[in-house]
Order: C-alpha cells, then sequence, then structure tokens
C-alpha cells in the first residue's frame, strides 16, 4: 500500500522576479509530486524586480510579508502540514521569516529554516551590535532544523550555536534539454569568429562584473555576453569603475547585453559560451554555476561561498576575489587551451549531475523531513 504523501508548507518566493531563490522554488514545486510531497507554497515574492545590493527596508515589502504570513496562518488550518519549509535571505527578512517560525511553532509543526546565502551571513552577524546578534540567534534557534547550502556556513553555525540542529543539502539543476541558438552570432575578430565568455546573475560590483569587464577588455578577440538586470550598488565608487569598464567594452563592439530572460532561454545560452565566468564577491550556492556546468561550459570562478564545495578545486579555475588581472589570465589560459576546456566540461558536468541533479537533492530533502518527524 502506497503511503500518503507527506503534507509540506513552503515558505518561498515564486517568480517574478527571476533570481536564483525563485529558480529553485520552481525546480522543487515541479519534482515535489515524484517524491511524495504535497506541498502548499506561501509566496514572500515582493513582485518587484528592482534588485540591490544593500538590504534596506521597504514598507512595500511590509505589505508583502504581512500578506504572507496572513496566508501561512491560513495554509496552517485548512492544510494541517506536517512540517513547515521556510526560506531565508536573513538581512531584513529576519524578522519576517522569524515570525512565520513563530507560528509553525504555535501549531505543533516542526520547521526548516533554509538560508539561502553564505559568507555574507557570517559577516553580518559578525558586525552584529550584541542585542541584535541576540535576536538573530533566537531566530535561528527557534527552528528545528537550519538548513545550509555551504560547509562554510555550516561550520559556522555549529560552532555558534552549539546544540542546534544544522544541515547541508545543496542546490540542484535539471539536466539541460537541447534548444535553438539564443545569443547572437559572434562578432569577427582578427582570425575569424571570436571567442565567447558569459556571465549570468546580477550585473552588480559584488558580482564581479567589473573585474570581468576589465579582464576581457584586456583579451583581444574575446567577446563578454551578459545576462541578467542590473540593480544598485554598495559602494557607488565601485558601480562607476563597473559602468566605466563595461562602456570601454561596449565601444568595441565586444559586449553583448541581454537583460532579464526566463530560465528555459538561459539554460540555452550556456552551450553557445567558451567559457563561464562567475568572479563573484559573496554567494550561497549559485544556481547559475550549476546550470554552466550541467551544459558542459568549463568555468573560471571565485571560492566563495559553496562555490569551493561545488568545484571540489579541480572541476574549474579559481581566481581571488576581486583580482581582474588573474581573472585575466585564467580567461586567457582556459581560452587558448581546447583540451583543457574539454577535460574540465566533460568532469563537471559528470560531477554535479551525480551530486546537485534534482532527484538526488529531492531524495535528500525527504529524507530530512522523515528524520525530523520521526
Amino acid at each position: 500500500m502506497t503511503a500518503p504523501p507527506l503534507r509540506v508548507a513552503l515558505w518561498a518566493p515564486v517568480p517574478p522576479p527571476l533570481g536564483g531563490i525563485g529558480r529553485w522554488t520552481l525546480r522543487y514545486v515541479d519534482a515535489a509530486p515524484a517524491h511524495g510531497l504535497d506541498v502548499q507554497i506561501v509566496d514572500i515574492s515582493p513582485r518587484d524586480a528592482a534588485f540591490s545590493e544593500r538590504s534596506a527596508f521597504r514598507f512595500g515589502r511590509a505589505r508583502t510579508a504581512g500578506r504572507a504570513l496572513w496566508d501561512l496562518g491560513r495554509v496552517l488550518r485548512r492544510h494541517r502540514p506536517q512540517l513547515c519549509h521556510v526560506t531565508s535571505s536573513l538581512f531584513w527578512a529576519t524578522p519576517r521569516d522569524g515570525a512565520a517560525l513563530a507560528l509553525c511553532r504555535a501549531a505543533g509543526v516542526p520547521t526548516v529554516l533554509h538560508l539561502r546565502g553564505s559568507n555574507q551571513f557570517v559577516e553580518w552577524r559578525e558586525a552584529l551590535p550584541r542585542l541584535q546578534r541576540a535576536g538573530l540567534d533566537a531566530v535561528l534557534g527557534g527552528a528545528t532544523c537550519v538548513l545550509v547550502l555551504s560547509r562554510e556556513l555550516e561550520d559556522y553555525l555549529r560552532r555558534v550555536l552549539p546544540g542546534r540542529r544544522v544541515e547541508r543539502i545543496g542546490n540542484m539543476v535539471d539536466e539541460p534539454l537541447p534548444g535553438a541558438a539564443l545569443l547572437p552570432p559572434r562578432g569577427q575578430g582578427s582570425a575569424g569568429p571570436r571567442q565567447r565568455v558569459l556571465f549570468v546573475g546580477a550585473v552588480t560590483p559584488l558580482k564581479g562584473v567589473g573585474e570581468l569587464a576589465e579582464a576581457v577588455l584586456a583579451l583581444p578577440d574575446v567577446e563578454l555576453a551578459l545576462i541578467g538586470g542590473s540593480g544598485g550598488a554598495i559602494d557607488p565608487e565601485r558601480r562607476r569603475a563597473m559602468d566605466a569598464h563595461l562602456a570601454r567594452l561596449r565601444a568595441t563592439g565586444r559586449l553583448y547585453e541581454a537583460g532579464e530572460l526566463p530560465p528555459e532561454q538561459v539554460a540555452r545560452a550556456y552551450s553557445e559560451a567558451d567559457v563561464f565566468a562567475l568572479p563573484t564577491h559573496r554567494e550561497g550556492l549559485p544556481n547559475v554555476l550549476l546550470e554552466a556546468m550541467a551544459a558542459g561550459t568549463p568555468c573560471v570562478v571565485t571560492a566563495v561561498g559553496a562555490i569551493p564545495d561545488v568545484i571540489q578545486g579541480e572541476l574549474a579555475l579559481q581566481v581571488p576575489v576581486g583580482d581582474a588581472a588573474a581573472l585575466r589570465s585564467a580567461l586567457a589560459r582556459l581560452l587558448g587551451d581546447p583540451a583543457l576546456r574539454a577535460d574540465l566540461a566533460a568532469r563537471a558536468r559528470r560531477s554535479v549531475l551525480e551530486r546537485y541533479g534534482v532527484g538526488v537533492v529531492m531524495a535528500q530533502y525527504r529524507a530530512l523531513y522523515e528524520d525530523l518527524l520521526r
């Protein structure tokens, strides 16, 4: 006899806007029935496409939080979930997500608090005044289990929150499907079509876009394709420097700016690039890196957040954060060595699908839920 589905309330954003957490939500919901999960979503999306590097309080999002908490209460009463999975980016969302955890506790429902970041949380918590840090820790401690993306954050939370249950499960990726070409034809260089470097994500300084544009500018016959929207920057000077590098690259005709694209279109873009670059300064576990690896595109990355866990030191080339010269050298090495690109691409694709495929990760969620309910 088949066991009844496990009832889960999912507190998470549903696109729009399209971001890493939103794409995770879509994958989770699509795969849930095959893993015996009956999911009721409480949508916490702000419905605001504007992105900023700085987390800030906004009255519109306070209204959204109130609506989400009302919806969660309704789901708890009507759906009677056995467990609640709460995704959180912390910062200004901490009071909202803490209130969601409190509602679940009052209803006697175990909770998974799923933190969608890594090194930015560590830096932020360490800089908080004592009372605010105690409030944050109370929210973290109010969950039955804190779920993280990186070994870095797992080790940190186990050290500063002794006795609390902390588990680590990565994001998930689909095996890419073939499709029609998305990006425009490559421009012509001195010896034929240019080589192409691809970046996918928010076009901001903290994603390393300034260093990437500077690096590509110094590589003749190489063009840069950017997929993603722009947003506000914490440091205006770094934003001006990024914009200046992009303007110089644009003037050479070696910059293609696609803006925001649907996930199915982004998935096709990876295979049309020679190299995927993610020189980000802070990260959780970037979906775009998993997608690039699954598409068989060799990668150049910075070792922040869960990126070292994903690439395991050998599945991509690593560069220091903020180092445009090192980034230029890594890109030149990879672009100039077809055998190295093919080797990295094949090993990375095999590894990422074995460890982060949708079926693999969803089975880990299901096992965690069952363990908590026991």
